[in-house]
């Protein structure tokens, strides 16, 4: 299912311009004048539009916390990098039955849920932690 989203979210366009990005209304509180909390302050706003723009990239991020997105996003990434290996050095044919037209080498066996909180082996293939390439 995952899978699925990935290859339909990478076939549509995405705006990731920082202009479009909608910033939460702030109501009428004193805002500080002090430099080292208009420099926090522009830090955390920093942040919060990053994390959006990420939100908007990764399939279905706007319908996760935060946490779980970007757990989401290492996923994506690391599912990325794989199919592009994978389409880069595509396995040669065996013989003329494997010359039809076929793309199973290119993706993974689909995952086992779609929750926000982890699925599978199925983004696994040599990268078992966050840390790894």
């Amino acid at each position: 299912m995952k899978e699925m989203m990935y290859k339909i979210a990478a076939m549509q366009p995405v705006d990731i311009d920082p202009a479009t990005v909608k910033k939460p209304k702030r109501r009428n509180v004193r805002i500080s004048d002090d430099p080292q909390s208009v420099a926090a302050r522009q830090r955390r706003e920093r942040i919060s539009e990053r994390i959006r723009i990420l939100q908007r990239l990764v399939p279905g991020g706007t319908k996760m916390d935060t946490a779980s997105m970007l757990d989401e996003a290492i996923r994506y990434v690391k599912f990325l990098k794989r199919q592009i290996r994978l389409l880069n050095n595509p396995p040669p044919p065996q013989d003329q039955a494997s010359q039809v037209v076929t793309t199973s080498w290119v993706s993974q066996p689909p995952p086992p849920d779609f929750g926000g909180g982890g699925g599978g082996d199925w983004y696994k293939s040599g990268e078992n932690s966050i840390n790894s390439n």
